[in-house]
């Protein structure tokens, strides 16, 4: 305890003062504040109002523009994309096609036969039958 008194007294002789650095703080502070708050009590004129005005005109130009290069960027993208896409589904469809060649083929094909034959079959069934008919007739006049 004696230690923190020794050094107490040794602030207190070199002439440091706890509430004399805080007032000095505070007045500094308080001095800043009214230096840069000065301009903010401050008018607008005419010529500043102008000033604003071409700037945010400029500004607003220039998003425009900004804004158009980036829709035709936007558009050229889409377009591309697309044309791809178009690509891929004209490469699907191509080998869809070629993969319902063959089943039609394996399929249609002796469908169409055996029809081309059934119709060849009856044809000749119904000469037989005629035939047959023709034979009966010969055979009754025979007898």
């Amino acid at each position: 305890m004696q230690e923190i008194v020794a050094k107490y007294r040794i602030y207190e002789d070199s002439g440091f003062s706890t509430r004399g650095a805080i007032m000095k703080l505070i007045l500094i502070s308080i001095t800043a504040f009214l230096i840069f708050a000065a301009p903010v009590f401050s008018e607008l004129t005419v010529t500043d109002l102008e000033k604003i005005r071409s700037i945010v005109k400029e500004s607003e130009d220039r998003l425009k523009e900004d804004l158009k290069a980036s829709e035709e960027r936007l558009t050229q993208h889409v377009a591309d994309k697309f044309g791809e896409v178009d690509k891929r589904l004209n490469i699907i469809f191509g080998f869809v096609i070629a993969l319902i060649t063959p089943i039609v083929v394996v399929v249609g094909v002796p469908q169409i036969i055996m029809a081309w034959r059934g119709k060849e079959d009856r044809t000749q069934k119904e000469q037989i039958q005629e035939l047959r008919q023709e034979i009966e007739a010969l055979k009754q006049q025979r007898t």
